[in-house]
């Protein structure tokens, strides 16, 4: 069963492949631009754009480079959000288009291995520990790095709209895991976005992975 369609709802299309991971098929431009890296950074940036490509299939549209900006974010065709995540077992993709009235998209797989308690500190607010504190301790890593996956997931939601890089003090993760939900909310005011403000996102912890996804609706 495919696992990025029970994050996200139509109209985003998603796509998603398991290794082994090819560099092949990607665009001139694409290729140039990831030239210069490690075989396994090549083929996991050529996984991740043929999933985009084959979501935005999905979408009755032909196949278009997504090229890397500057500050290494993807660039989307006209018309287009996405989003590309990947870990060492999972690649996936989502695209939108911003006329179906999406503004961005967040997602982010992890591996289901628990964090290490020792970047608890650096990832989490005191509620977010306490939180983790109080739950036993053969489910409080892994709860850590659903936290830390919720929080990639806001950020990589968040960047297209306000091109501001910031760590993971940006949001207070609420996570429910029996509920598959996150809530993501703002802990500073960033460029139209106010402190305390709230993102509701879906997670999925299943078969090793960990998958966070946000939809933000225009």
């Amino acid at each position: 069963m495919k696992l990025l369609p029970r994050l996200f709802d139509r109209p985003v299309a998603t796509f998603e492949a398991l290794p082994p991971y090819r560099a092949e098929g990607l665009f001139a431009l694409e290729a140039a631009q990831v030239a210069a890296a490690v075989p396994a950074r090549r083929a996991e940036f050529a996984t991740g754009r043929a999933c985009a490509r084959a979501a935005m299939a999905q979408l009755g549209l032909h196949p278009q480079a997504v090229a890397v900006a500057p500050d290494r974010s993807p660039v989307w065709p006209a018309g287009l959000v996405g989003c590309i995540s990947h870990s060492a077992s999972l690649c996936g993709a989502v695209v939108a288009r911003q006329a179906d009235g999406v503004r961005a998209l967040g997602l982010d797989i992890e591996e289901a291995q628990p964090l290490e308690p020792d970047l608890w500190q650096e990832i989490c607010f005191d509620s977010e520990l306490d939180y983790l504190h109080g739950l036993p301790e053969h489910e409080a890593g892994l709860m850590a790095k659903v936290i830390f996956s919720a929080k990639e997931c806001a950020y990589k939601a968040q960047y297209p709209l306000t091109n501001e890089l910031f760590g993971f003090e940006a949001f207070r993760v609420l996570p429910d895991l029996q509920a598959g939900r996150f809530t993501a909310i703002w802990a500073m005011d960033v460029a139209g976005f106010t402190k305390g403000q709230t993102w509701k996102g879906r997670l999925l912890v299943t078969g090793g992975h960990i998958l966070t996804g946000l939809t933000l609706v225009a």
